[in-house]
């Protein structure tokens, strides 16, 4: 993902990672353990597991390692259909794509923009009890709108719902939120729940391809079985073991994220020429009220600056676009652009 062009100084706000960079400690691990190379990965990546698991307070049955979170959406549906799955919109594209790729029929629950793309939880029980899908799956905090639900509002969606879906909860920004996700849930063992994490986003580390999913026994079991082995390699795993240690890191990313997300929404708003949802995550997502996103993005790039257009999301135009969080100078650089864009 991100910015493809030749400006190799190009600042990116199409990419939503932790602007801190790779925290100290795991840089050190990955530094030190260079010399794992020589040696092939463990085949499941159990050593990781067993930290991660250890880590959640969960048991190793429920984790299952990935080469980056898209290999699990694309595991989950090779391995659990082919079937009905419905896709609250607009989100991340990848769902659709994998689905469909295994024989999936894939319908839309599309929210819309006069309810700030916020579910409507009858709405939304009406939709599935008409729809009768194996699957549901639920970006949240959601990409690209970064609307972000509770634990207490998930809980009580799979509770209206019928037992034997599956929910496909995808977490990968969770972090950066102030919400702790639903992985009671998946304790609690009473709905078929899955739920994906990334650790390339909030750690930093987009070019080593780590994630992981945390489910209902049964669902990881199904996945482990069409698995291919040694998907991940020896650094992915020491980094896989080392992110839930660096709390004071994560610490220092949620109070700058709360504090620079707070800023850029603030700033956001009173440029006229523009609509800003607000967000629960590290980036924002925009709707220009004049010109074109196609004008805004090729005036940013002659600046240095790209942003990720959304015309491809399903519910979305060419009139909406989203922005990373950044460092506190990148942000304010394009939030100048953005206000003088149309000579406000």
């Amino acid at each position: 993902g991100g910015y493809q062009g030749e400006n190799k100084e190009m600042l990116d706000f199409s990419v939503n990672i932790n602007p801190l960079g790779i925290p100290a400690g795991i840089r050190k691990k990955l530094i030190t353990g260079i010399d794992e190379l020589v040696k092939y990965p463990e085949i499941t990546g159990v050593s990781a597991i067993g930290k991660i698991a250890n880590d959640l307070a969960v048991r190793p049955e429920n984790i299952i390692l990935g080469n980056g979170a898209i290999e699990l959406i694309y595991l989950f549906a090779r391995s659990m259909g082919p079937g009905k799955a419905l896709i609250i919109q607009p989100t991340f594209n990848e769902y659709e794509r994998a689905l469909k790729l295994y024989g999936w029929d894939v319908v839309h629950h599309v929210l819309t923009a006069a309810d700030d793309f916020t579910i409507n939880p009858e709405a939304l029980a009406a939709a599935i009890k008409n729809e009768k899908p194996q699957a549901v799956f639920l970006c949240n905090p959601n990409n690209p709108t970064g609307r972000v639900y509770s634990k207490g509002f998930i809980r009580e969606m799979l509770e209206h719902s019928a037992p034997e879906i599956s929910w496909f909860l995808d977490e990968s920004f969770m972090d950066f939120s102030d919400e702790s996700g639903s992985l009671p849930l998946v304790k609690e063992a009473r709905q078929a729940v899955f739920i994906l994490k990334s650790l390339t986003k909030f750690y930093a580390l987009p070019g080593l391809r780590i994630g992981y999913g945390v489910g209902a026994v049964p669902i990881v079991k199904k996945m482990e079985s069409f698995k291919e082995p040694w998907t991940i390699n020896a650094l992915g795993l020491i980094a896989a073991t080392g992110v839930y240690d660096e709390k004071d890191y994560a610490k220092q990313t949620k109070t700058y994220i709360q504090s620079e997300r707070q800023r850029v929404f603030e700033a956001l708003s009173k440029i006229k020429s523009l609509k800003v949802y607000p967000s629960g995550t590290d980036f924002h997502l925009c709707q220009l009220l004049t010109g074109t996103v196609a004008e805004l993005q090729r005036g940013l790039e002659k600046d240095g600056m790209s942003i990720r257009t959304c015309e491809d999301f399903i519910g979305l135009d060419d009139s909406y676009f989203r922005i990373a969080i950044k460092k506190e100078a990148d942000n304010t650089k394009l939030l100048t652009f953005l206000k003088n864009w149309r000579n406000e």
